[in-house]
């Protein structure tokens, strides 16, 4: 949600009404996507993509995950 709040903030600051009303849309809907595990893998979350679409998660971005994950979690 912070990140959807901080795109908002932007959006608002840069006057443009499209992406503060999709991220106004999309804070509302992130708490029902946690509950029901539904939130759209690798969405980039900006207004001109739909809220419900799964995208590619770029290779550079999947290995820092990856990373992370392991840092978490330990060697397993």
């Amino acid at each position: 949600m912070d990140t959807h709040a901080r795109m908002l903030a932007l959006a608002w600051e840069t006057r443009d009404s499209r992406e503060v009303l999709g991220q106004l849309f999309r804070l509302l809907l992130v708490p029902l996507g946690h509950l029901t595990g539904r939130l759209p893998l690798g969405n980039a979350g900006r207004s001109d993509i739909s809220a419900f679409q799964a995208m590619p998660i770029r290779e550079d971005i999947a290995v820092l995950i990856a990373q992370v994950g392991q840092a978490v979690d330990g060697p397993r």
